[in-house]
C-alpha cells in the first residue's frame, strides 16, 4: 500500500511539474518583438482568452477539402542534388529565410516542447509545431499586416513543407512547398497556396498580388543561403 501511495504522490508531483515549466503566451516579452503589429496580435490572442501554445490552432486540417479555395500556384528551379536542397532548407533559420524587404520575422512559438525564439535568437530550422508570426510590408511599408502560420507537415519522404494560417488570420487555408528533380539537372520547387477570406475583392485582387511577391522574396533568401552553404550550384 505504502508503494502505491509513493507512486501517486510520485505521479501528480512530475505532473505539477510539467504544467509549471508549460509556458505561455503571457510569458512572451513583447519588448524584444520589433512589430508593432505583431505586439498587438498577440495581446489580442491573449484577451480572447489564448494563453496555452496548444490553445493555437491552423486554419486548415489534413484532408481537408480544398475545393472552395483559391489557388495560386509559382515554380522555382535550382542546380544542385534534391536531398541536398531539401536538407538546406529544412534546416535554415527562419527568422533569415523570412526576413527581407517586403517581409520581416517577428517570433516563433514551438508547441511540443514549447519554446520561444525572437528574431536574433538561434533557430534550428523548420519543424512541425512551429508557430510563425511574420510582418508584411505593403506598398513599400505604406502598410503593414500582421501573419501567422503554423507548420503542419515536413515529409522526408516526399520532400514537402505545409504550413496552415492560423485560424485567427484575416486569410485561411494552407501553403504547401513541394521539390522534386526536375530538368536539365535542376531542381523543381513548387510553392502552392490555398487561400480563402470573408473578402472576394482581398482573394481576387490583393492575395495574389502580393502573395507571389511575398514568396519571391524568401525563395530568393533562401537561394542566397544554400549558394553561402555550397547546397546549390552557382
Amino acid at each position: 500500500m505504502k508503494e502505491i501511495i509513493k507512486y501517486i504522490v510520485l505521479f501528480f508531483s512530475c505532473t505539477q511539474l510539467c504544467l509549471y515549466g508549460q509556458l505561455k503566451l503571457d510569458d512572451i516579452t513583447l519588448s524584444r518583438i520589433e512589430q508593432r503589429k505583431i505586439r498587438r496580435y498577440i495581446k489580442q490572442e491573449i484577451k480572447k482568452g489564448k494563453h496555452q501554445f496548444k490553445e493555437i490552432h491552423s486554419s486548415w486540417g489534413k484532408d481537408k477539402d480544398l475545393s472552395s479555395y483559391r489557388k495560386s500556384e509559382k515554380s522555382f528551379f535550382l542546380k544542385g542534388k534534391l536531398q541536398d536542397i531539401w536538407n538546406g532548407y529544412v534546416s535554415a533559420n527562419p527568422s533569415k529565410s523570412w526576413e527581407g524587404g517586403r517581409v520581416s520575422f517577428g517570433l516563433l512559438l514551438q508547441k511540443y516542447p514549447d519554446h520561444i525564439f525572437y528574431r536574433k535568437d538561434a533557430i534550428g530550422g523548420v519543424d512541425t509545431g512551429q508557430v510563425y508570426f511574420l510582418n508584411l510590408k505593403i506598398l513599400l511599408g505604406a502598410f503593414k499586416i500582421p501573419v501567422a502560420f503554423e507548420i503542419i507537415t515536413v515529409n522526408n519522404k516526399d520532400k514537402v513543407i505545409e504550413f496552415s494560417y492560423l485560424d485567427d488570420n484575416k486569410s485561411k487555408g494552407v501553403q504547401r512547398i513541394q521539390y522534386t528533380e526536375g530538368k536539365n539537372g535542376k531542381i523543381k520547387i513548387v510553392h502552392t497556396s490555398y487561400f480563402k477570406s470573408d473578402s472576394n475583392f482581398r482573394d481576387k485582387f490583393m492575395y495574389p498580388f502580393f502573395h507571389r511577391r511575398i514568396i519571391n522574396s524568401f525563395h530568393r533568401n533562401m537561394k542566397k543561403i544554400l549558394t553561402s552553404e555550397k547546397y546549390v550550384l552557382s
